[in-house]
């Protein structure tokens, strides 16, 4: 600190030497909690948790597995890694039971009892897929409600392997037994109680309740965007 007979210029410059060594002292502070943090850490991080994790049964054995894949869909860093599990599952069960239509009817409630996950959640699978192009979906619309039965999932070209894009290898079945047979029944009864509608078209039909109860509560709603437009 410059020695000088100005008693402002001295506070000032003894405030300005103050504050310097007050930045100092907390950088000191900073760097010894942080090896105290890091040599802490060193001396616990390595060592077994007293009690381990319960452990759920295994899986029984099926005799499914999941066919052939392509790599995109591994690399593709728009799918996270639940998106990727799903899609999986759903080449799994399209091979075991619609190997020729490749489509499969399917509810989101048995894919969030499959992967273990909410139903939301597998709703966020399934349009992360769809976005990517890997599966297109319809709605089943009922026919006796206004209520949706289920979800026909096709899968698209850039899921499959490229040997197996044009058609996947056969089954082992017996050729002898008919499609009518306890065998090779027809598994999923609600495709055939309802018609399909694209997503979109769906989503439009469930927002025309809403948009009829808007328009008996303010009908000059939409008079604006009509403006705006034109």
């Amino acid at each position: 600190m410059t020695m000088t007979n100005d008693p402002q210029v001295a506070f000032i410059a003894a405030h300005r030497d103050l504050k310097n060594r007050m930045a100092e002292q907390e950088s000191i502070d900073t760097r010894v909690v942080d090896l105290a943090r890091r040599k802490r850490s060193l001396q616990t991080c390595h060592r077994y948790a007293m009690t381990e994790r319960p452990r759920k049964p295994a899986p029984r054995e099926t005799g499914a597995y999941v066919p052939e894949l392509a790599a995109r869909i591994d690399n593709d860093p728009n799918l996270s890694d639940g998106a990727r599990r799903c899609a999986r599952k759903l080449a799994e069960l399209t091979y075991r039971s619609h190997r020729d239509a490749r489509a499969l009817p399917v509810t989101v409630t048995y894919l969030a009892r499959a992967l273990g996950r909410c139903r939301r959640t597998v709703q966020r699978y399934l349009r992360q897929l769809e976005e990517g192009g890997y599966v297109a979906v319809d709605v089943i619309a009922s026919s006796r409600s206004r209520m949706c039965v289920g979800l026909v999932v096709r899968l698209l070209a850039p899921l499959f392997a490229a040997h197996h894009r044009g058609r996947w290898p056969g089954s082992r079945a017996n050729p002898g037994a008919t499609a009518e047979s306890l065998k090779q029944r027809y598994k999923h009864p609600f495709e055939a109680t309802g018609h399909r509608v694209s997503v979109q078209n769906w989503t439009l039909h469930c927002m025309n309740g809403v948009f009829r109860a808007l328009m008996q509560t303010n009908p000059l709603a939409g008079l604006s965007q009509v403006r705006s437009a034109q």
